[in-house]
């Protein structure tokens, strides 16, 4: 009984010690005041859609208190959430330090295609399927995509999260999203891919960097395999007999290329 006693005595202790020690944090961490903003964005070599600059305008234009206010009072999770509302970041992460510091770690949006429905200047969309403003101080190297590819602007405001989502009329453009993951993650389509154009009748071209040639990649199912083809011919053909000695490759045929010469 008595050993029981004075375990229950010990924790009560314990507990009334912790409080004593958090009411002295607490009271020390309401004197601290922010004197730091430190910004890291991690894919800002690759991405430059967003700058440090552009968050602390961002800061500096919301209500919320920050530089010389007590550290503790910061909404780290609001911020996060005002910063998220730009389309171009994917994620913010803020936290802050008992030596007066907060700390914002962004992940910017990965484009993976510009669309240009009948050469208007249009919108990126990313590898999520997320859609993008156009940028006045970045315009990032991607497919080009242009032709009959107009979107409605529900689409556009709510991404494509799966083909399922997209009305029947629009279910080939996760193909083109596909397609366009598939040239942003390959370096050797992305050095000779610069455009997908879809026609009216709702077929697809590659427009190839190097060479004067048409290629006609039909409609974009098994790409995989039309593009593995035209690789081949790349390698085999081209490079042997001159990148414009053909004026139209045809891929649109299963395990076939066709070509037509000038």
């Amino acid at each position: 009984m008595i050993k029981k006693i004075l375990h229950i005595v010990v924790w009560l202790l314990i507990l009334s010690w912790f409080s004593v020690i958090m009411g002295f944090v607490s009271d020390k961490g309401d004197k601290i005041l922010c004197n730091r903003i430190q910004i890291e964005i991690s894919d800002s070599l690759d991405v430059k859609f967003i700058t440090s600059m552009d968050v602390r305008k961002m800061i500096s234009e919301s209500d919320i208190d920050i530089q010389g206010y007590p550290i503790s009072q910061i909404n780290t999770r609001r911020l996060e959430n005002i910063i998220e509302n730009n389309p171009y970041i994917k994620n913010a992460e803020c936290y802050t330090t008992v030596n007066g510091e907060l700390f914002i770690d962004l992940e910017q949006r990965n484009p993976v295609a510009r669309l240009m429905p009948g050469g208007k200047q249009g919108y990126y969309i990313d590898e999520e399927g997320e859609f993008l403003p156009l940028s006045l101080s970045y315009s990032p190297m991607v497919l080009l995509v242009t032709g009959y590819v107009t979107l409605p602007e529900s689409i556009r405001m709510t991404g494509i999260t799966s083909p399922d989502s997209l009305p029947g009329e629009y279910r080939y453009f996760s193909n083109v999203l596909e397609f366009a993951r598939y040239v942003d993650n390959h370096k050797f389509w992305q050095e000779q891919i610069v455009q997908l154009y879809r026609n009216r009748s709702g077929e697809f071209e590659i427009i190839p960097r190097v060479g004067a040639h048409q290629i006609l990649l039909g409609r974009l199912d098994n790409y995989e395999n039309k593009l593995r083809n035209l690789k081949l011919l790349y390698e085999q053909g081209l490079q042997k007999y001159g990148w414009n000695s053909y004026n139209q490759i045809n891929l649109k045929y299963t395990n076939q290329v066709i070509c037509t010469k000038r």
